[in-house]
């Protein structure tokens, strides 16, 4: 795995006190690692004025990213919009080109370059997340978009762009992109795009997983970039990755988003809040450690364990994460997050 930057760390929503007095149950979470069965997968492309080199990069690596898919004879969607939700685009969370949703039986690699490449005419308030939702939804996904989202599908949707998300509601209509960054509390909170995106799949084995290919927190050398914030913390609140757009070759991320967009996981979300220190993971009979480098950490605040660095476990092996339940947490969709 090509290592990738850091997501924002976001404020732990629980005490650092703990009362050890307190009994707590033992849990066991099991995952299967296993290519899915279908997967319909969203790119939202930011086709603002900055943005032709870095739809080319995606282009060009695009191959890497879908061999994965099409090697585990995956039956896939995929689909392309912008995000550019002005109020005057009537095409605002369309899929481009013509068909629409690309499959297994199209010309797919040609199709998706054609797509991928939208311009940068668009709005210079790019709303990624409200781009994505819209696409999802009603009355799109019975209109325009007809066929793309499939019920029992995973839903795997990526993000990029070198700016921040400015999904407003419309509140900074008319306003510079500026606007964004100088009104940030007018912004929709991240958190309720997580359990929208979350609730389209209620009910069913199916998994959302929201990646992005978005500026670092810091940009050296990559001045045309700003620190995409809310993009990390869509992915970390849905268990995906998220990628560096100020790297010239795309391959190694592509690659990475297409083994995760086939079912072939990094994160794994627990059932319950778990105190950290009793957690321990198996990948089949092995103890994997606690390690940043060639282990695993764990996100405190989304209660998902995170294998970082060089490892992800391999293609057919069975995770077991066992760890104490922390009496009393709440994921984020349960309380509060705006970042």
């Amino acid at each position: 795995m090509l290592p990738l930057f850091p997501l924002l760390s976001l404020l732990s929503i629980f005490g650092c006190e703990q009362d050890y007095n307190v009994a707590r149950n033992s849990n066991t979470d099991t995952f299967l690692q296993e290519p899915v069965n279908q997967v319909d997968i969203l790119w939202v492309i930011d086709d603002s004025v900055s943005m032709q080199q870095e739809q080319e990069r995606v282009s060009s690596a695009f191959e890497t990213f879908i061999g994965s898919i099409a090697d585990a004879n995956i039956d896939f969607h995929l689909g392309v919009i912008t995000t550019d939700m002005d109020t005057d685009n009537p095409n605002r969370g369309e899929l481009v080109g013509k068909p629409k949703v690309i499959t297994g039986d199209d010309d797919y690699v040609k199709a998706f370059r054609d797509r991928v490449t939208v311009g940068t005419e668009g709005a210079d308030q790019e709303k990624g997340l409200s781009a994505a939702l819209r696409a999802v939804t009603e009355p799109m996904v019975s209109g325009a978009n007809a066929g793309f989202l499939r019920p029992d599908a995973h839903l795997s949707i990526i993000f990029v762009s070198d700016e921040n998300d400015c999904s407003d509601g419309d509140a900074l209509a008319g306003q510079p992109g500026s606007a964004c960054y100088d009104q940030r509390d007018q912004l929709l909170p991240v958190a309720d795009f997580v359990q929208d995106f979350k609730d389209l799949k209620d009910g069913t084995e199916a998994r959302v997983l929201a990646s992005a290919i978005v500026g670092p927190e810091v940009a050296a050398g990559c001045s045309d970039s700003w620190p995409g914030a809310r993009y990390w913390s869509i992915a970390e609140g849905t268990g995906g990755i998220v990628g560096d757009i100020c790297e010239t070759d795309y391959s190694g991320l592509m690659e990475e988003l297409g083994l995760e967009a086939s079912g072939i996981l990094s994160t794994f979300a627990l059932s319950n809040a778990a105190v950290e220190e009793t957690i321990q993971v198996l990948v089949g009979e092995e103890e994997i450690p606690q390690d940043a480098a060639t282990g695993w950490t764990y996100d405190a605040v989304y209660w998902i364990v995170r294998f970082d660095g060089s490892y992800v476990p391999p293609r057919g092996t069975t995770i077991s994460i066992t760890y104490e339940v922390l009496n009393g947490g709440e994921r984020p969709d349960e309380a509060t997050t705006t970042e």
